[in-house]
């Protein structure tokens, strides 16, 4: 399977979310499903950048374990974003799987969680909120920056998302992943 066959098969695949799509074409599903979206955007970014500076060492009188007690509100900031995300996306799914910059966001998006992931399981996590330091590491500041700058990425090229729609091709697309629409008889 080719990354423009597997674009066409998510295409068909979100297109199947009716009731998603038939909230979201009302009067106010979309404005909704934004400012959800941009709630929980808040959230998440407003807690994860209070927690990485610190790691860079901005804020040294507040203990990094009450800090960290801050980050269960990353998770419900990141559930509203990942759940609304998903609605435009089953809405309008050629208007993301098809979008370089949705392609560029959700690269952010996943650099973002395995330098997370990485971040904890490498145990600079329990090192940091032990409780035990009020400096960080270095690589406890790598990874912060890291992660300042993945979700700096999620952001703008989440913004970009409406200036860059793709526009429809009557052939299949000749790249590795599609940058247009095929034709409707091609999906």
């Amino acid at each position: 399977m080719t990354l423009v066959t597997w674009q066409s098969w998510l295409v068909r695949t979100f297109a199947r979310g009716t009731l998603a799509a038939a909230f979201m074409r009302t009067h106010w599903g979309w404005p909704a499903a934004e400012s959800v979206h941009f709630i929980g955007l808040s959230l998440l970014f407003g807690t994860i950048v209070v927690w990485d500076l610190r790691l860079l060492g901005v804020g040294r009188r507040i203990p990094f374990a009450a800090l960290h007690a801050l980050l269960r509100w990353t998770g419900i900031g990141f559930a509203l974003s990942a759940g609304s995300g998903v609605m435009f996306l089953m809405t309008e799914p050629t208007e993301y799987v098809y979008n370089p910059s949705f392609h560029f966001k959700m690269a952010c998006l996943a650099i973002a969680g395995l330098n997370a992931a990485a971040f904890y399981l490498t145990g600079y996590g329990r090192a940091v909120t032990s409780g035990t330091r009020d400096v960080a590491p270095r690589a406890a500041k790598l990874f912060a920056v890291i992660s300042l700058l993945a979700w700096l990425g999620v952001i703008v090229f989440g913004r970009l998302l409406t200036f860059y729609r793709p526009a429809w091709c009557e052939a299949t697309p000749a790249t590795f992943v599609a940058r247009c629409v095929p034709s409707l008889n091609q999906q």
